[in-house]
């Protein structure tokens, strides 16, 4: 069964076209090494010079688009971590002080979040500071626009965050959004159910493999996980059967975590349908402040009610 109606084709296109615009970095494979991304940008711009001609203004704007993109994330990245000077080991050893590793898509980033407070992720760390006896929260955000359950995995088991993993004190993680607009971008107007159905089951086991990997490296870290919202219901509520998919894979998240002792399941799918409390950045597809302000709040919430627990400081929140 189709899921978007003949009526609603011509909405729903146009907002996955402005998706595809402002998500244009996701062309550049999401990587957390700044000289693959320099690299790939510049060897896409060869080839781009080699195959169209310099006088197509538009394929040659799109490039320069993509290689802009790619440098503002490098410094982005080098910005958001510019105070990552203390080895992790070190932080770990002082107990007034919490090394947060974040991973992730752009909801970790912190994309649309236009009090640049980098989404939930800088946040949550004010509330610990405010409310616990952690002195200091040392946030090391890994976190990428447009990255899959896939390339992150691989990161994963090519030991690219061995080090960090392992001195980790609180991990939290968004994966499993661009999964799911790999599918809806892929063939639009032919969304069938059994497509969805079949990428749940490769995700469900990408993402117990991420898990794992996790805790070979950090048995008891707290894993704080955050489920997946629609997109989609800010534009018609008539799409009832993608709301039913973003539940299922909602659920596969959390039966997929509760398996693993200090993790968490957070859900947030209902603090953004609709749009009813102006949760939505201008490009309608993210966050804007008030949005991360509210997913902070429940995963608060939800870490108070999973009792999740520092290893050397007993429970982060307390009641």
């Amino acid at each position: 069964m189709k899921l978007v109606k003949e009526k609603q084709e011509n909405d729903l296109a146009m907002h996955a076209i402005k998706i595809e615009s402002i998500e244009v970095s996701e062309a550049i494979e999401a990587t957390d090494s700044e000289e693959e991304i320099a690299e790939r940008a510049e060897k896409e711009q060869k080839e781009t010079e080699s195959v169209h001609p310099v006088e197509d203004s538009k394929e040659s704007f799109d490039e320069e688009l993509t290689l802009t993109t790619a440098f503002q994330e490098s410094i982005e990245e080098q910005l958001l971590n510019e105070l990552q000077l203390v080895p992790p080991e070190e932080i770990k050893a002082d107990t007034s002080k919490l090394y947060y590793l974040a991973l992730g898509d752009s909801l970790t980033r912190g994309i649309g979040d236009e009090e640049q407070k980098n989404g939930y992720t800088k946040r949550l760390v004010e509330k610990i500071v405010q409310s616990t006896d952690v002195s200091e929260v040392i946030l090391d955000n890994r976190g990428k626009r447009g990255r899959r359950s896939d390339q992150l995995l691989d990161l994963v088991k090519k030991g690219h965050y061995d080090y960090e993993l392992k001195n980790a004190e609180l991990i939290t993680l968004t994966i499993g959004g661009n999964d799911i607009m790999k599918v809806v971008k892929k063939d639009l107007f032919e969304l069938k159910r059994e497509v969805f159905d079949k990428e749940l089951e490769e995700f469900k086991k990408r993402y117990n493999q991420i898990l794992a990997e996790i805790r070979v490296e950090n048995p008891e870290v707290p894993i704080i996980v955050v489920g997946l919202y629609n997109p989609f219901s800010v534009i018609t509520d008539e799409i009832t059967e993608f709301e039913s998919i973003i539940t299922e894979w909602n659920d596969t998240i959390e039966t997929t975590s509760s398996k693993y002792q200090n993790a968490c399941f957070v859900d947030i799918q209902d603090l953004f349908d609709e749009n009813a409390n102006l949760v939505y950045h201008s490009d309608f597809f993210h966050p804007n402040g008030y949005g991360y302000t509210i997913m902070t709040e429940r995963i608060i919430s939800m870490m108070k009610a999973c009792h999740i627990e520092d290893s050397t400081s007993g429970l982060i929140f307390s009641d």
